[in-house]
């Protein structure tokens, strides 16, 4: 079958699969062998205006972002700025985290691949408005949960601290190294590393989820994400910009693909050595393989801002992203010189994968496997499990208990270092909670634990929070679990 016969198939398999999992559009490049087979926006970008999606409609690719990162940490140990393997605190004396040994080992690749000991802790910086030095100066009051380079751990923190390293090794601001260093010189003039200025865009994708949080029905327009810590006219960016700031089109990823595919070089300049090159696609730490893409993707690992798998016996290097509204995947098998980059205005879709492995499976003549079937099951299964995991505790409820106090007890400001306080107010309802700028009112559970009613970040309806007393039976604490990790157990707020 001839290229671009392949090229209008799938684009007419996409535009089918849009249909089917209510996803306005997604923006798509392919590169093989040095060619752009294709750079478009399939779908539409605003759907409410009815407004087509080009090869320049910026998308956020959220976490595909780290790999930029990663590739920016390169270049300064490129220019001889930086040693990858000496520890951070050696460029950043400030530096601290909970455990002083581990303040002491690690190096910029032990956080570039997740194996830095630092669980998520997603709420110790989602929706707080904390600054970057802020959330730096937090991570001494932030529990490691396991020995450094031990296990995998994804966690954003790891790339804020990278953002740190380069701004303090360049003397530049994160978001302006990486316009000035890599987007601009390979290219990439649609590119935004501000989120504020995607939102300013005319030629935006808008972010969209389902009706309902986790299903996949219907489709209803959302807010983009805003870190209350930004502000755009001092021109002060997301504090966790390294994991994840990035805006950009079909266009520009095709070139970014096709620089990652390559030795470091870009028109006749070496960018990055190439052995760093090699390097960041160089697996550090391994992962379980998912069933959900075994057999055909096999041997997990993470390398520098790129997980990298056996698939179908060639080196597969790809990267994910989610934010609100948007679903990225990135992906490259250098063997073959073949490249892919797939972003959808969906909020958590796996569409975006299995595009990339419909791709994948094109140009390799493989036919074993629906991956659109396939993921969309996958895609209800994830969902499901969310939606039971918090509709579990409602269905073990005590009943016929109540709370140990009159509601005005429960109400004060309630700490923990390194987090954002909690506070708890009475409304005529109950109790209501004010937490990193969401505002949810409380149900009762049992005893001194209610749930939420509203949802919290990515946390959905039915967060379990649990009230406790001191010895003299005065309401003192405050807890919640903000995470899944293990180790990780509920997050205690004492009161003032």
């Amino acid at each position: 079958m001839k290229k671009q016969e392949r090229i209008d198939r799938l684009r007419e398999r996409i535009r089918k699969q849009l249909k089917k999992w209510d996803v306005p559009s997604v923006s798509i490049c392919i590169i093989k062998d040095h060619e752009v087979c294709m750079a478009e926006g399939i779908g539409q970008r605003d759907q409410e205006a009815g407004i087509s999606a080009d090869a320049e409609t910026l998308y956020q690719i959220a976490s595909c972002t780290k790999a930029f990162t990663a590739a920016a940490v390169a270049m300064l140990a490129t220019e001889g700025k930086l040693d990858m393997d000496r520890p951070v605190r050696d460029y950043i004396p400030s530096f601290r985290l909970h455990d002083e040994y581990a303040t002491a080992h690690l190096t910029i690749r032990d956080f570039l691949s997740h194996r830095s000991g630092l669980p998520r802790h997603e709420y110790a910086w989602y929706g707080t408005g904390f600054s970057r030095d802020e959330l730096m100066g937090h991570l001494k009051d932030l529990w490691l949960t396991a020995p450094i380079r031990y296990k995998f751990q994804y966690s954003n923190f790891n790339y804020l601290i990278a953002g740190e390293l380069i701004e303090a090794v360049s003397g530049m601001k994160f978001e302006d190294y990486l316009e000035q260093k890599i987007l601009l010189p390979l290219g990439m003039t649609h590119s935004k590393v501000y989120i504020e200025d995607i939102r300013s865009a005319d030629n935006k994708a808008l972010p969209y989820d389902h009706t309902e949080e986790y299903t996949m029905e219907g489709i209803r327009q959302i807010d983009f994400y805003q870190s209350p810590a930004e502000n755009a006219e001092s021109r002060t960016g997301d504090p966790t910009a390294a994991a994840g700031c990035i805006s950009s089109c079909a266009q520009d990823m095709a070139h970014w693909v096709e620089f990652m595919m390559g030795n470091g070089e870009w028109q006749g300049q070496q960018r990055i050595r190439p052995d760093l090159m090699r390097l960041l696609t160089t697996p550090h730490i391994t992962l379980a393989d998912s069933p959900l893409y075994s057999p055909q993707r096999t041997m997990n690992s993470y390398a520098l801002g790129w997980q990298v798998h056996s698939y179908r016996g060639y080196k597969m290097c790809e990267h994910g992203g989610n934010i609100n509204g948007f679903s990225t995947e990135t992906a490259f098998l250098p063997e073959l010189g073949l490249g892919v980059f797939v972003s959808a205005n969906m909020n958590v879709t796996l569409l975006a994968d299995a595009i990339v492995m419909d791709v994948l499976d094109t140009f390799l003549d493989q036919a074993d496997t629906d991956w659109y079937d396939r993921l969309y099951q996958g895609n209800e299964e994830m969902f499901d499990s969310v939606r039971a995991a918090f509709a579990a505790p409602a269905e073990q409820a005590v009943s016929n208990t109540h709370p140990s106090h009159p509601m005005a007890d429960y109400v004060g400001d309630y700490e923990r270092p390194g987090y954002r306080r909690v506070r708890i107010e009475k409304t005529e309802k109950g109790l209501r909670m004010d937490f990193n700028s969401f505002i949810v009112d409380l149900t009762h559970h049992h005893y001194d634990t209610f749930v939420t009613e509203g949802v919290i970040g990515e946390l959905p309806v039915g967060l379990l929070v649990t009230f406790g007393m001191d010895p003299e039976g005065m309401i003192r604490t405050v807890s919640m679990k903000l995470g899944s990790e293990e180790g990780l157990g509920p997050i205690v707020f004492t009161k003032k």
